[in-house]
């Protein structure tokens, strides 16, 4: 071949080849162009105005959710991949909720998503940060002066008016009877909350004697009627409500003679029920307070107490005061502040809200710092919480639904199929997850959950009825969650066919009396529920005159299933206020003072509970006309229901008891009437000295050997499956 001709095939060859490349790249940048961004980064350095890729992030929550849509916009059909928001690193400060809709919905199985990119740690509050070298020692005298001595050049002092903030909320009346509202501003100092200064800094004081009772107002609602224990006439009734006066001991409130809006928090009457008052006058010469406001049930002598908001008590590390007058904040912190977390909450409305969304998905992110609720969810259908940490908050960590309906309330907007799966949720104001969803009217269930999650140290401010588990609506589950330490209940349902399995729940009810791990009360028509392998244990409570239970059936509430579980070192087992068509079966006692109570009181119809009772007017009879209880649904669904007043309805009858173990415990208390009226068969009190066959009780094994005594003596008797009891490796 001539030198040439080769030449010029090479030159050939190479334009061929150049073409080529030129037009895979034009392919290639077309292609590029037309495929929709499905992924967005948003970080605490980037910026709105970027195009929220992972080198040009966004700045806000809020760009990346519009992204999306007008992503949406531009394509027809989501991708088969879904939208994806990264979060990086960092703090994530929001002064207004973030809010996503319909609009923002992912498709089944192809849910939208919003996570913490890989493992890196992301916190979304709604709180102001308090630099540390802000603030300074106190040095106004008249301060100084109502300090205590000892601990004056301890206390640090910084102006939120000097960083422009000026809202501080107003501390109102809380607690039972009375709405359910955010919390004044908190202080949180390297993740912990802080504690308003109060006397005594921990524990309680006790009421002396009662000077002046004040009103009643729970005794005074439609509810109790002439002929019973608490009614007053109306003529007799305070309007408007009266605080209380009371004696106090010793001479420490001589010492606020300088202080105003000072609060009592009290267990006033009941040792279930708390509640905030304030003080209206302090008597030194005489030893008594006065309140401004009426507690919910009265108030009663040697009842539990404490002051708080106050700056003369600011004397023990980790107590704050806030004067809302001048915006100072005084601190005793727990340890030198340098290069430190501190944090005042500020946003009362929940960081999250979702109305009427579907398929999305909060991951791995860290919801705190906040005066109201960490996310709720509003008639959302297979929305999805996983992985989340919720902490640092003024209420509940997950609403889903509208927590402030009365429990019977039909209006059922939580939704379908949300839930809430491997958190960790601590430290909140008051409760943890809120759960309604499903239609009662026609028994249609929700299917919303609560799984596989750590709940403790969750009603901080308000004590009781602010549970870790809420279930309200037809057909929604708790189930493998693990909850501790907590002054009151951990589970309360209301409704119908709820599931309540497969949980750990120990060290609760740590601070009252007559409380139940689980607890349902006052309603004839919640049935269907299921409580099942469950593992109760070292629930005793204040030990008081009633005591605390593991599972509490109150006031004729009826027809719950309750099988295989176990109770070890509970004051009392079961706790049932004379309902009727329980099945209790399958479950095992072990080391319970007492392991089952079981009275008559819609039946014997003491004065207290006679109201309940009444035809006309009764809760109960109420309740019942609720419901389309005679509807076929219903009906068919509950056929003992239908015919209920066919008899006399307080009869405890119907219950069948039968197949439960109970060792080193003492037999059942049942009144006459449960025994003639329901079947008791079959249980089982094993001889102390005797071993029922279980594996390690010390070690809170209460797996069964194969050749336990308990298969031999209780025929009938089912394996409980006790390795899916509590959290698991998720």
């Amino acid at each position: 071949m001539k030198p040439g001709i080769l030449r010029f095939n090479f030159f050939q060859n190479c334009k061929v080849q150049l073409r080529i490349c030129f037009f895979a790249i034009v392919m290639l940048t077309i292609f590029s162009c037309s495929k929709p961004q499905t992924e967005f980064f948003i970080s605490p350095n980037g910026n709105d105005q970027n195009s929220g890729s992972k080198m040009q992030p966004f700045a806000s929550l809020e760009r990346a959710r519009d992204a999306i849509r007008e992503a949406k916009d531009k394509n027809d059909v989501s991708p088969v991949v879904g939208y994806k928001v990264y979060l990086r690193e960092g703090d994530y400060s929001i002064a207004s909720s973030f809010m996503l809709d319909h609009r923002d919905s992912g498709k089944d199985s192809i849910p939208v998503v919003y996570r913490a990119y890989q493992d890196e740690k992301v916190s979304i509050h709604g709180g102001h940060i308090l630099p540390p070298e802000n603030f300074k020692p106190v040095s106004d005298p008249s301060i100084l002066n109502r300090l205590p001595n000892e601990f004056r050049n301890h206390i640090l002092k910084i102006n939120l008016k000097d960083m422009g903030i000026t809202e501080y909320g107003t501390i109102v009346q809380t607690g039972m009877g009375f709405p359910a509202v955010a919390p004044t501003p908190e202080l949180f100092f390297e993740g912990e909350a802080m504690s308003v200064a109060r006397w005594p800094n921990t524990g309680y004081e006790h009421i002396a004697e009662i000077v002046d009772p004040g009103s009643d107002p729970r005794n005074y609602q439609s509810d109790i009627l002439p002929g019973t224990r608490y009614y007053v006439p109306p003529e007799k009734r305070d309007d408007p409500w009266r605080g209380f006066v009371f004696n106090y001991l010793g001479d420490r409130p001589n010492q606020w003679t300088n202080a105003d809006d000072v609060w009592l928090f009290g267990f006033w009457y009941w040792d279930w029920a708390d509640g905030i008052v304030q003080i209206s006058k302090i008597d030194a010469l005489k030893k008594e307070i006065s309140t401004l406001q009426a507690s919910w049930y009265g108030v009663r002598k040697d009842q539990r107490f404490y002051v708080f908001n106050l700056l003369e008590e600011i004397d023990s590390p980790g107590e704050w005061y806030l004067d809302r007058e001048s915006g100072i904040l005084y601190f005793y912190p727990p340890f030198d502040i340098e290069h430190t977390d501190i944090k005042l909450s500020m946003l009362e409305d929940p960081l999250v809200v979702m109305t009427e969304t579907q398929n999305i998905r909060l991951e791995n992110i860290i919801f705190e710092v906040s005066r109201g609720h960490g996310v709720q969810i509003i008639s959302g259908r297979n929305n999805l919480i996983t992985g989340c940490t919720f902490r640092a908050l003024g209420r509940k960590a997950v609403v889903i639904g509208n927590d402030e309906l009365k429990s019977h309330d039909p209006l059922a907007d939580g939704g379908f199929n949300n839930g809430v799966r491997n958190c960790h949720i601590y430290d909140t104001g008051k409760g943890g997850i809120f759960i309604r969803g499903g239609d009662r009217e026609t028994l249609t269930p929700g299917g919303n959950f609560a799984e596989n999650n750590h709940i403790h140290d969750y009603s901080r401010l308000q004590k009781t009825y602010s549970e870790a588990i809420q279930l309200y609506g037809v057909g929604n589950r708790a189930s493998n969650n693990l909850i501790h330490d907590a002054p009151h209940s951990p589970i309360r349902f209301s409704g119908n066919d709820h599931i309540i399995e497969y949980n750990e729940i120990h060290h609760v009810n740590l601070e009252v009396d007559d409380a139940g791990a689980v607890y349902s009360g006052r309603d004839w028509t919640y049935r269907g529920n299921i409580i099942r392998y469950n593992l109760f244990h070292h629930i005793e409570g204040l030990r008081g005159h009633i005591g605390v239970f593991g599972i509490y059936l109150d006031d004729a509430m009826s027809s719950v299933e309750a099988y295989g579980n176990i109770f070890y070192k509970v004051a009392r087992a079961f706790h049932i206020g004379g309902g009727r068509d329980h099945k209790i079966h399958n479950n095992i006692i072990v080391d319970c003072i007492e392991s089952m109570h079981y009275d008559d009181r819609a039946y014997r119809l003491d004065s207290w509970f006679a109201g309940a009772m009444d035809p006309d007017k009764g809760t109960l009879f109420l309740r019942l006309r609720k419901v389309p209880y005679q509807s076929e649904v219903w009906k068919t669904r509950y056929p003992k229901l239908a015919v209920i007043l066919e008899h006399n309805p307080g009869y405890p009858s119907g219950s069948i008891i039968e197949n439960n173990l109970l060792y080193r415990t003492q037999p059942f208390m049942l009144a006459d009437i449960v025994k003639e009226e329901s079947t008791i068969r079959n249980n089982l009190l094993v001889d102390p000295e005797d071993n029922p066959g279980f594996v390690d009780i010390g070690a809170l094994d209460f797996r069964l050997t194969t050749d336990a005594l308990i298969y031999q003596k209780l025929e009938g008797f089912e394996e409980i499956p006790f390795d899916k009891i509590g959290l698991s490796e998720e």
